[in-house]
């Protein structure tokens, strides 16, 4: 595959403020009032300019299926928070970029360069820093990047030659498989093998859509990776029973602001509907100098095997309660706590049925609420006794319980799954 490449030498008089969000997803069709993640675009925007960002980086899925509509609001968004003049931007393509699919990539790639003015492959070299942004090569969920692997491998020999332990700044659409949150689900099963060979490569990756303030959406072993979230929905992983697009995902939508220092690059999750930064007292930090004995957010974060009190979750030994509205039940209860946050709840019927619940921490965690409500879903009609555990991002479940007697369930319903009020197809 050649690769048309857009150069670029960028030397500001302050340093870098770089923002970094992906998936805002737009609606294709000029007929349809689907405006939540348009809406949330244009807040994350007015987040990275209230953050002070002189670049943006967008790191693929600008659309839902690409057409003209999709992208003119794509473009409308930037000028109406910027105006004529943005500030330096990298945008790559997605795989939701190549929708859709009878049309040729090679279509979609103009078409993408046609009506945003920039190519979908770019190298930057913005005070010092190199800034590659990869696009996919197809719509393939996990495996998009088979025919650029040897043009980015050449891209990354020269910048690291060029400039040593410096970090390097690689925007992919995906991460590269069982690295970050969400990878082992959605990662390139491919980009690994290049990055790999460069420790200095600090790469962002949307695509899966999973949160930023999971302690997890970080990951170092042979290089940096991170997880951009996205601007439009949280998904998560299967297996809870209110869903892997859980209740309101698009309520927070999240990007990153890096602030370069002369010894280190700070790494802000700032959420969009706040205007404030996510977990300030766990910020994450890049020394200037990056090299594999320097790796601190290792998977070694995560292991149980030494775990303490400390480290497990609690919960209110207490009784919550229950109301039936409708037909549905809810579970109403007083939120667990942890070092770091809840990320689901463990519910145990008295009839043994076992099920786990995502609490509601994609939204961010300055959320002041001290209850918890549950709508109960996935159990038949009849009355229950159910006692309720905190469970962490590690997997540690608190070892207290609330418990809710008397539980009167009307009858079985399932989680209905919605992106947003106003989006009914995907």
């Amino acid at each position: 595959m050649k690769i048309h490449c857009d150069y670029k030498t960028v030397t500001m008089i302050k340093p870098p403020v770089v923002g970094v969000i992906s998936d805002s997803q737009l609606s294709p069709f000029s007929w349809k009032n689907n405006r939540t993640f348009e809406r949330n675009l244009i807040k994350s925007l007015q987040m990275l300019k209230n953050s002070g960002c002189n670049m943006i980086i967008f790191a693929g899925d600008i659309c839902n299926i690409a057409n003209f509509y999709a992208y003119r609001r794509f473009k409308n968004a930037f000028k109406l928070v910027f105006g004529v003049k943005p500030p330096l931007l990298q945008i790559i393509m997605g795989n939701h970029d190549y929708f859709p699919a009878f049309t040729s990539k090679w279509k979609k790639r103009f078409m993408f360069e046609t009506y945003l003015g920039c190519k979908p492959y770019s190298h930057y070299v913005v005070n010092g820093y190199h800034f590659i942004g990869v696009s996919p090569d197809c719509r393939k969920q996990r495996n998009g990047y088979s025919e650029v692997l040897e043009w980015l491998d050449n891209e990354l020999a020269e910048a690291v030659a060029d400039s040593g332990n410096k970090p390097v700044f690689v925007t992919t659409h995906n991460n590269a498989e069982n690295t970050v949150y969400g990878s082992d689900v959605y990662g390139d099963i491919k980009l690994g093998k290049v990055l790999a060979k460069y420790p200095s490569v600090v790469n962002f990756g949307g695509h899966t859509h999973f949160p930023m303030v999971d302690e997890r959406s970080i990951h170092q072993r042979d290089f940096t990776s991170l997880n951009t979230q996205s601007t439009s929905y949280v998904e998560l992983e299967k297996g809870k029973v209110n869903g892997s697009v859980p209740p309101n995902p698009h309520i927070s939508p999240m990007g990153y602001v890096l602030k370069f220092h002369e010894d280190k690059i700070d790494i802000l999750r700032m959420n969009a509907g706040t205007g404030t930064e996510e977990k300030e007292n766990m910020r994450w930090s890049l020394p200037t100098e990056i090299s594999k004995d320097k790796f601190v957010y290792t998977d070694d974060r995560f292991d149980i095997s030494n775990a303490t009190d400390e480290d497990y979750p609690v919960m209110p030994a207490i009784y919550g309660r229950s109301e039936k509205i409708g037909m549905r039940a809810y579970l109403i209860f007083e939120k667990g706590e942890d070092k770091d946050f809840v990320h689901s709840y463990r519910v145990e019927f008295s009839d043994g049925k076992v099920q786990y619940y995502f609490s509601d921490f994609y939204k961010g965690l300055s959320n002041p609420n001290k209850e918890v409500v549950l709508p109960v879903y996935e159990k038949a009609a009849g009355v229950y006794d159910v006692e309720i555990r905190a469970v962490n991002s590690k997997g540690l479940e608190s070892k207290t319980a609330t418990r809710i007697c008397d539980v009167r369930v009307p009858g079985y319903r399932r989680y209905p799954l919605i992106f947003a009020p106003d989006v009914k197809y995907f």
